[in-house]
């Protein structure tokens, strides 16, 4: 490298800091290189008049005689015959992605910000020597990919045709066999519209038309879709994958998701060709966040964990991505990566030497003003369950014991099966810890397998004594299946694994699998805790726009002695508040709503309000430490959580109050009568939303399916209309008002669809789903309040039902028939608003709700023909055969 440039006039520094000129000449002069130096427009003239130059390097604002812009004065340069083939490096005091785009844009060779270490500056100088003299190879490498690109332009369409058919061929009846054939496929044809999207960013990058997209996505869905990329090539050469994203990563972004996609596809799969079979782990961390930006920190490396052992594995793969740009790459993969990190205003970083090795880069990106409806909130009563991670991979054991831990769970690790069942027996024979709730068990390890300890378990511990298992494994669930034998799994996850995944698994296999005889459950059945505070008349200003949460907070409040007043808006809560803030003693928050949010409302009403005299609760579903921050920067004194928990919202109203707390504990008997189950309605729940309110929960549930059905037919118009953002909005609210009920599946399905719609992407599956839980909720809901009904016709009973409508006098006859008319008229006009009224119908003449049932069930499936075929047999049968107040009061007369 000296012998090359010694006594030649190479580089020329054009920069007034003096400082910076000093450097340049100790590390340079030091090193062979002849380096002159300028700090005046006319002399850097003058000199690269005189010379050829190989090396400009050029200060960001160095001052110009004529006062034009950088591209102008470079292009000038460009001009000067001894400038042709120089390659000008760009360099500042302080990084900015804007300048650095700038810097690309204007046609230098590298950007480089200042303080800059003497080892980076020589490696620089000397790439860029090295690539300067072989200008001639990049150029024809480039018309050879020109050629490639063409072609590329012929075979996309036929790669996008099938792997279109590959994916609905799926979705067929196939064979086991068939079935492989066809996943191989389209795992194939996917991989192979990778490399096709490849030649056509080389193409648009080398003809500078690279246009890049800014469009908001969820990152949790952009990781699922990078998985299913990479499973194949994965499971082919047995390496095993890692995510590791931490919760405090923000999820809702604003970029180009198919170009991070690529890139982070282009990098791992190099990385899984070079490391010969090593663990692969993409680690993603957050710096400089604030709340419309942060810089993503993207690792690709062997291994995290502190007490894995060093390995250099990847290290030629962080050697060839820092020099991908300056130096012709084999790799299409590495070329493509770095091309993009660079379009995109990133940087690849340097190896550190207290990292494993690997590739490092960031990446500036634009915070979602619309937060992810993702909330990792735990339920109370799963918190501090015990958790035993059983994995041989020190980097897969740090990586899920940090997920776990986040999520406020008691983790604890091992690496063998043998170690897992010591552990599992210790917990129950130690009297004074607790034993374990859950197993993350890795299926395939050295020596003993995962399905040797189910099997140790099934043979060795008493039933009630064996915990839940999760299986998370980089084989296929069929393959699970195959050897497990008689053990138990009670859910799957497969390599490699999001942190959102692992939250919506937990949470599924505790929430919903957790035995009834677990001692958590007997406690919560057996003593609940009851809590009252006295509100003395407080005025509470409730700020939502969802009538159901506004009910649910109005029941809580005015049952504890609280004035509620109600606004539908941020802007409507700022006009009450802002004339006279002395009139409300707190306000309930909510932050998502049309008009105005609550962090603009709040932020206005401290202009007029500070927080000791008038707090301010946010109501929200985002309980992360990062929106908490958010919440307090706007004004907040605290938060609530959704859906609203009754006991929380009265502790944290009485803290801010002063208030006194009474809790009283309420001991149930064994002998109550079992609630029923159902799918999707806990219907215990949702009354202790409402204080035990019943009568208005089922109100509420009745109020819902209207609501329900109204939003879900906006949002059908939205998605029609191709406004997808706006049909997210009517997702939102369905997600809303079911958790506050406590209709936990629709509520799930809700809330990822409006997470696809707002990240505009494939939405198909998710509204099939939410279609579904929609009808089959409702279905449901109906059944819950036809029985709840029916109960007062009970055989068993002869007395008549104790309902006032029921009685048998004309006026309330006459006040039925008037009712079931313009339910009649509804149903003709096909109105949806039919459906709510036969639910009233159910709760105010629960003696003939059995024989409106068949009526119901049409009006549910909206099948409004049939539905009106079967009111007519009804009105037929009952009001012309009978005295009307016989209909409506002489049920009992049949028994």
């Amino acid at each position: 490298m000296k012998g090359l440039v010694k006594n030649e006039p190479v580089i020329v520094l054009a920069d007034e800091d003096l400082s910076h000129i000093d450097f340049y000449q100790q590390v340079l002069s030091e090193n062979g290189f002849w380096l002159r130096s300028v700090a005046t427009p006319g002399k850097l003239n003058t000199i690269l008049e005189q010379h050829p130059v190989n090396i400009l390097v050029l200060n960001m604002d160095f001052h110009f005689s004529d006062g034009e812009s950088l591209q102008q004065e470079i292009r000038k340069i460009r001009q000067i015959p001894t400038c042709k083939d120089t390659r000008i490096l760009l360099t500042t005091n302080q990084f900015s992605s804007e300048q650095k785009q700038l810097a690309y844009r204007v046609g230098a060779s590298d950007y480089m910000v200042y303080p800059i270490a003497p080892d980076e500056l020589f490696l620089k100088m000397g790439m860029h020597l090295i690539a300067g003299a072989r200008k001639g190879i990049p150029s024809a490498l480039s018309r050879s990919f020109n050629v490639l690109a063409e072609t590329n332009m012929s075979l996309y369409p036929l790669l996008a045709t099938a792997a279109s058919c590959a994916q609905m061929l799926k979705k067929t009846s196939l064979s086991n066999k068939q079935a492989v054939y066809v996943d191989s496929l389209h795992r194939a044809t996917k991989r192979a519209t990778v490399l096709s999207d490849n030649l056509q960013d080389f193409e648009e990058l080398s003809t500078q038309f690279l246009t890049l997209e800014n469009t908001p996505f969820d990152l949790d869905q952009l990781l699922e879709s990078l998985r299913d990329y990479l499973l194949g090539e994965a499971e082919s050469r047995e390496v095993e994958l890692l995510f590791n994203v931490p919760l405090d990563v923000p999820r809702s972004l604003i970029g180009d998701p198919d170009r991070l996609r690529r890139i982070l596809l282009n990098l791992i799969s190099e990385a899984i060709l070079i490391g010969e079979g090593c663990p692969i782990v993409l680690s993603i961390n957050a710096d400089n966040l604030s709340d419309h930006s942060v810089t993503l920190r993207v690792s690709i490396q062997e291994n995290i964990a502190e007490n894995d052992e060093p390995s250099d594995h990847l290290e030629e793969l962080a050697e060839r991505a820092m020099m991908a740009m300056s130096e012709v790459d084999e790799s299409l993969h590495l070329l493509i990566a770095s091309y993009l990190i660079d379009s995109m205003g990133g940087r690849v970083l340097m190896d550190d030497e207290e990292e494993a090795s690997g590739v490092h880069f960031c990446l500036d990106m634009q915070v979602s003003s619309v937060p992810s409806n993702k909330s990792f909130a735990v339920p109370v009563d799963l918190r501090e369950l015990r958790i035993l991670v059983v994995d041989d991979n020190p980097s897969s054991i740090a990586v899920h014991s940090a997920i776990i831990t986040s999520l406020g769970f008691d983790c604890e690790a091992v690496s063998s099966v043998d170690e897992a069942f010591s552990a599992i027996e210790e917990g129950h024979l130690d009297l004074e810890g607790e034993p374990f709730d859950l197993v993350l068990l890795d299926w395939h390890m050295p020596g003993k397998k995962g399905y040797h300890l189910l099997d140790k378990l099934q043979a060795d511990m008493p039933k009630e004594n064996i915990p839940l298992v999760i299986v998370i494994s980089a084989f296929d669930k069929a393959h699970i299946d195959q050897e497990k034998g008689k053990g138990k799994i009670d859910g799957y996850l497969h390599k490699p694994i999001s942190a959102s995944v692992m939250f919506d698994t937990i949470m599924d296999v505790m929430g919903q699998n957790l035995p009834k005889t677990h001692r958590r459950v007997l406690d919560a059945q057996n003593r609940l805790s009851g809590v009252s505070v006295n509100g003395a008349g407080r005025r509470i200003l409730v700020v939502d726009d969802m009538p159901i949460n506004q009910q649910i907070a109005q029941e809580i409040l005015i049952s504890n002695d609280f004035q509620v007043d109600i606004a539908q808006t941020g802007k409507e809560a700022v006009m009450k508040v802002c004339p006279a803030p002395e009139l409300y003693d707190a306000i309930l928050m909510d932050l998502e709503m049309p008009e105005m949010n609550g962090l603009e409302a709040t932020r206005i009403i401290r202009e007029t309000a500070d927080p000791e005299n008038l707090p301010i609760l946010a109501v929200t579903a985002h309980t992360m430490e990062r929106d908490r921050q958010r919440c307090s920067d706007a004004g907040m004194n605290d938060h609530v959580a959704k859906p609203i928990e009754a006991e929380s919202l009265l502790q944290k109203l009485a803290v801010h109050l002063g208030l006194a707390v009474t809790t009283t504990d309420l001991l149930v008997s064994e002998a109550e009568e079992e609630e029923d189950e159902y799918d999707y309605v806990d219907t215990e729940e949702g009354i202790k939303r409402v204080m035990g309110n019943d009568t208005l929960y089922f109100k509420l549930l009745s109020d819902f399916v209207h609501q329900a059905r109204v939003q879900e037919n906006m949002l059908y118009q939205h998605i029609e209309s191709g406004q997808l953002k706006q049909a997210a909005e009517h997702a939102h609210t369905i997600a809303g008002s079911a958790g506050n009920l406590s209709v936990i599946a629709l509520r799930k399905s809700a809330k990822q669809l409006q997470n696809v719609l707002m990240a505009l992407g494939d939405h198909d599956a998710a509204l099939s789903q939410f279609k579904r839980d929609v009808d089959n909720a409702i279905k449901e809901i109906g059944q819950i309040l036809l029985k709840r009904g029916g109960i007062a016709i009970d055989p068993k009973h002869q007395s008549a039902p104790q309902n006032t409508v029921g009685a048998t006098d004309n006026g309330a006859a006459n006040a039925f028939m008037n009712r079931m008319m313009h339910f009649k008229n509804q149903v003709m006009a096909q109105d949806l608003m039919a459906i709510d009224t036969y639910y009233q119908l159910l709760v105010d003449y629960c003696d003939v709700a059995p024989k409106l049932k068949p009526i119901g069930d049409k009006l549910i499936n909206l099948e409004y023909t049939e539905a009106m075929v079967a009111l007519n047999a009804y009105l037929d049968d009952e009001l012309n055969g009978k005295p009307q107040a016989e209909v409506v009061g002489g049920a009992n007369d049949k028994r």
